[in-house]
């Protein structure tokens, strides 16, 4: 039986400065590259709804995300349940740098509450992991505290590899922990000395591995992301995908 492929996505804020500086170009560029989809943090082009739509549908790329503030997703009137719903991507997805230190009783009942309204939206809340959800809270680690005392149907995961490789567990094993809740899985490659952002398929992350744990948990998209490029940015984002196609990945 022939494996299903999961389709490889790209966070545009890996090109950020690229897209700000030609969106159309770039976007274009990267579906010639061979990424199925494109998720946003904040940047479209300057184009409503309809038109960065119809837009997409000419490069043939599919939105697999869009990374908003938790205010958006708890404002049924914000321009991402447009976005989301002009583009056909259920997804939105949030952060909270600081908050487990700082009250992460308080933020993981304002992800419950954002969950159930992006739900009642038609849309799909996911929470996206930094490494400070990997310190533990009485001996648990800050996200098994979230997945707990949420809601499976009303907050899922977009589980970022790179972040819990570095708050400690392998991301493999964690990934694996949670069927049916991971739609979105951010793929990014760790220097095996420094500990840097890397090109996907240049550092120490096992890639044949995150895509077994991806179908098996049943995400529907593994999406590149480089918070840091060192060189030119859309080199960064041709080594990646084209180290995918040698694996036979992507």
């Amino acid at each position: 039986m022939r494996k299903v492929q999961i389709p490889v996505g790209i966070q545009l804020y890996t090109v950020r400065q690229a897209v700000a500086s030609d969106f159309k170009s770039v976007v274009r560029e990267l579906a010639r590259m061979g990424y199925a989809g494109v998720e946003f943090a904040g940047q479209y082009g300057n184009m409503e709804p309809a038109e960065l739509a119809s837009f997409l549908t000419e490069t043939g790329l599919q939105a697999c995300g869009q990374h908003v503030s938790v205010d958006d997703i708890l404002n049924p009137g914000s321009r991402a349940y447009a976005y989301a719903k002009a583009l056909n991507c259920p997804w939105l997805t949030t952060s909270g740098a600081g908050l487990v230190e700082k009250d992460w009783a308080g933020a993981i009942a304002r992800y419950q509450k954002a969950g159930a309204t992006a739900k009642a939206n038609g849309c799909v809340f996911t929470y996206h992991n930094h490494a400070q959800e990997f310190i533990r809270i009485n001996g648990v680690y800050a996200e098994d505290l979230l997945i707990q005392q949420t809601d499976p149907s009303e907050v899922q995961l977009e589980l970022d590899t790179f972040w819990i490789r570095r708050g400690g567990p392998d991301p493999v094993a964690y990934i694996a922990q949670f069927p049916g809740r991971v739609p979105q899985i951010h793929l990014k490659d760790m220097h095996p000395i420094t500990c840097e952002f890397v090109e996907v398929g240049t550092g120490l992350m096992d890639l044949r591995g995150i895509f077994q744990v991806a179908r098996r948990v049943g995400a529907k998209w593994v999406i590149v992301e480089q918070d840091l490029c060192h060189g030119p940015e859309l080199e960064s984002a041709r080594l990646s995908i084209e180290n995918l196609k040698k694996e036979g990945l992507a």
